[in-house]
């Protein structure tokens, strides 16, 4: 019943930024049409003030439904009413204050707001601890009863099944209190690296592709790992892992610290292992989880045949790491104006239909979109929002493809996040992120399926495929590594090992070569990446297994809307729509996925395959 309506989704291989021969301007430097209006939520400060008094005045006002969800239909309804009244206000607070913080992560005050905000939603979490363990001390057939005598709790059927399958795994009030209060210290690993990642970790000077000295920084860092300069690409990236290494103690120590937290509740709540609680929390078959990595083993192969095609390609002797995301050719696509970008993402996405290309084209005017990198801004890109407010999404962008593709994978959030939440009631109107990743990687796959259909030269063809193959690589192997990694870390904490600098780094070491084999020459500072990966650092972590499936099922669907046309359309459009009015697997399987199967993976890897023989010919 707690629903925070609140999506964050960062590509890692994406990271962007502004023209590289330019220092990131200050935020008040840049002209309002590029930056989001936040001011539909809170017009100021003060009016965020009174929200939270607001807030802190109502909260008590739960406390009279405590002991008394059994004494009928129309009390259950009453508190679950109550408990969504509050929550929205609570969630307004959070996303506000954290959209705010991540403007400029310079700013105490903002960042002191939003650590108010997060104190506020575990305050919200104490009270409403009461919930649902007496919800289900309700016996089955009362429950039934109440639900079926009282229309209002008619449309709460599946909100309440929700909370009924985890019966086993819910514990008494006054522990789910307990951990409630707790939510918010052993939710501060995030929040540390966040802002030694963001705001105190200096990456020093470099030399650019026209000789001129620049500051590293890690938005610049994604525009230089693309460089046509080898010797560019090298310093990037040396540069950026260099200072991670230097601080790898203090990173390894940070994320023992969450993985025992996240080990600690699920081993408090019953359950066998932390990915069983991840799994089994959002609905999702922990077979989904394992088949992903037993598939994406033998889908090693085609990649490691990509990169010695990528190597043979590059006219080097030996594939470095810092070679990944070289251009195969010279870009036909670079420096792209922010409107061409606008047009060119709009156009692709008209097999969607009418309504979602409308969609795509208000959030312009109405200010959902932060579009530069500026000094401060939080890194990467992401969607987030509330059931009230506009979707917003922030970019750090640069004018190359990659970040066309990032667009367009960020407004597929920010549209669904729309189409939910002005189709689904509030108890609905979030959605699960095994289909929120779904919703934004088809954008991306029906992008690069109409730029390599319309392409008009050879030379573009070959970069659009590459960039392409890079995304599977991206967003498919190298998060289902990433998966592999993160199972494996937190096994290691679970059999009473501990994670250290040098453990983590052997234990990325091993799952690297797994996928990349010896088609790539490992510098011995690769080592050191998982430290700046920040999605291992998420409060609900085995969080980007979901990015590799999402790729699956969206490739899948892609091609559904692509070659069958309106009644694939009209099933995707459908899913959006549903929000979580049902469980994650049953929605996919309505939009024409099935992923408890190890189906959708097979035909990934067979289109990736595909793809490295077209690149093939068309480098012959």
């Amino acid at each position: 019943m707690k629903r925070l309506l609140a999506l964050a989704a960062l590509v890692l291989p994406m990271l962007v930024s502004i023209t590289m021969a330019d220092e990131p301007k200050e935020r008040s430097e840049v002209p309002a049409k590029y930056k989001w209006d936040l001011s539909s939520m809170y017009a100021s400060n003060e009016a965020w003030d009174a929200d939270r008094e607001k807030f802190e005045s109502m909260l008590p006002e739960i406390d009279e439904f405590k002991g008394h969800l059994a004494d009928g239909g129309e009390t259950l309804l009453s508190a679950i009413r109550k408990i969504e009244e509050i929550n929205q206000i609570v969630g307004n607070l959070y996303v506000y204050a954290g959209l705010s913080s991540f403007e400029d992560l310079r700013v105490g005050e903002n960042s002191a707001r939003f650590s108010e905000a997060q104190t506020l939603y575990a305050k919200f979490g104490e009270e409403t601890a009461f919930f649902s363990p007496e919800l289900l001390s309700i016996p089955k057939e009362k429950l039934a009863r109440m639900i079926d005598s009282t229309r209002g709790l008619h449309m709460y059927r599946h909100s309440i099944d929700e909370t009924l399958r985890l019966r086993d795994f819910t514990l008494s009030e006054s522990e789910e209190k307990i951990l409630a209060a707790a939510s918010d210290p052993l939710g501060k690993y995030g929040s540390t690296f966040t802002a030694l990642n963001n705001a105190d970790m200096k990456f020093g000077d470099m030399t650019d592709e026209d000789g001129n000295t620049v500051e590293l920084t890690k938005a610049r860092y994604g525009s230089f790992i693309y460089s046509t300069n080898r010797q560019v690409r090298e310093d990037a990236w040396k540069g950026l892992h260099t200072q991670y290494e230097k601080v790898g103690n203090t990173l390894a120590a940070n994320y023992e610290g969450h993985v025992k937290a996240r080990a600690f509740l699920a081993k408090t709540r019953g359950y066998d292992s932390r990915l069983q609680a991840a799994t089994y929390g959002s609905a999702i078959p922990e077979a989904v989880y394992i088949n992903l990595i037993r598939v994406s083993h033998e889908g090693a192969k085609p990649l490691q045949r990509y990169l010695e095609l990528r190597k043979k390609a590059l006219g080097v002797e030996m594939l470095e790491v810092w070679d990944l995301y070289a251009p195969l050719v010279e870009p036909t696509m670079k420096d792209i104006a922010w409107e061409d970008a606008k047009k060119i993402v709009g156009d692709a996405l008209q097999p969607l239909g009418e309504e979602y290309v409308s969609l795509y084209w208000k959030g312009f005017d109405e200010g959902w979109v932060d579009v530069y990198e500026t000094v401060g801004k939080r890194g990467g890109a992401y969607s987030w929002g509330t059931y009230s407010s506009k979707p917003y999404l922030s970019l750090n962008y640069d004018g190359t493809l990659s970040d066309v593709s990032t667009l367009a994978h960020e407004y597929g959030h920010s549209i669904h996040s729309y189409l939910t939440r002005h189709t689904q009631p509030y108890v609905y109107g979030n959605y699960r992120t095994f289909i929120a990743e779904v919703a934004s990687m088809t954008n991306e796959a029906i992008l690069f399926q109409k730029m390599l259909k319309e392409t008009k030269s050879r030379q573009e063809k070959i970069y659009l495929l590459q960039t392409y193959l890079d995304q599977f690589r991206g967003s498919f192997f190298r998060q289902a590594s990433f998966a592999d990694f993160e199972m494996q870390a937190h096994a290691m904490v679970e059999s009473g090992n501990g994670l250290t600098k040098e453990s983590l780094n052997k234990l990325y070491a091993d799952v690297y070569k797994t996928y990349y084999g010896d088609a790539v020459n490992v510098d011995p500072l690769n080592a050191s990446e998982w430290s700046r990966i920040p999605h291992f650092l998420r409060n609900d972590n085995f969080y980007v297994y979901q990015y590799a499936t999402s790729f699956a099922a969206a490739t899948a669907l892609a091609k559904m809307i692509l070659e069958e046309g309106e009644p694939a359309r009209q099933r995707f459009l459908t899913m959006l729509k549903s929000g979580s009015n049902d469980y994650p697997i049953e929605l996919l399987k309505k939009a024409g996925v099935d992923m408890t199967t190890p189906q959708p993976v097979y035909d990934t890897l067979a289109v990736f395959e595909g793809l490295v023989s077209e690149l093939e010919q068309n480098l012959d």
